[in-house]
């Protein structure tokens, strides 16, 4: 019986839809999720605190990445970028991820364990500035973990991105906002290495530090 109630749970499952995937999750396993996040945060600080002597000031993530020759691998990939703006320490460093791949149309365990991952990092503020493909930057929008660029960019900015400008409806405000921004070619994204011709950027709601994320945004769209 709970074989075939299993079964039963796996195929209904499959017939949601993305955001009805991240709906049941919000609906049903969000303070649990909160409760872990809280817990691993608290764990990650004190691994950098006390072995790294590092702390992280701005988290960069990006999703699948489908880039042949990577360049920024890790934190010192943004050292020039910080000294540039004012952060000094060595200690001071950025929080990358660029190493997670998801499919939001999968019911896989490997898919399911990374879109928790993602909430995860996001819950825990360890997400300013946020690259993936197109469909699942909007997704993240769609269910409130990404900020409003109109809310952080200049006019004459998001001008020259008009029609480039990823617009979402945010299901859990039910208001319409600018989730991202798509990047064509983009000569920042290209010297990365992450993305082979197209990506798409936003800012995360909730952003640790919000004046670096603009300026990083800022500077990737000049």
């Amino acid at each position: 019986m709970e074989k075939e109630d299993h079964i039963r749970q796996k195929e209904q499952w499959k017939q949601l839809s993305p955001s009805e995937k991240w709906q049941h999750f919000m609906d049903y396993y969000l303070w649990v999720t909160i409760g872990v996040a809280a817990g691993i945060a608290i764990v990650i600080f004190l691994i950098v605190h006390f072995a790294t002597k590092t702390s992280f000031i701005m988290g960069v993530m990006a999703v699948n990445t489908d880039g042949e020759h990577i360049e920024a691998t890790g934190p010192d990939y943004f050292t020039d970028f910080l000294r540039e703006h004012g952060v000094i320490s060595k200690r001071d460093v950025v929080n990358l991820n660029d190493t997670i791949w998801i499919d939001p149309n999968s019911d896989s365990d490997v898919d399911s364990t990374n879109l928790s991952t993602i909430q995860v990092l996001f819950m825990t503020r360890s997400v300013d500035v946020f690259f993936s493909d197109e469909e699942f930057l909007k997704l993240m929008g769609g269910t409130d973990y990404l900020a409003d660029l109109r809310d952080y960019l200049p006019k004459e900015l998001l001008d020259r991105y008009e029609d480039q400008q990823i617009m979402v409806l945010n299901t859990m405000t039910g208001e319409t906002i600018v989730a991202g921004i798509r990047l064509e070619n983009n000569e920042w994204v290209r010297k990365t290495g992450w993305y082979q011709e197209t990506a798409a950027v936003g800012l995360a709601d909730g952003m640790k530090n919000p004046e670096l994320a603009v300026a990083l945004l800022e500077e990737i769209l000049q």
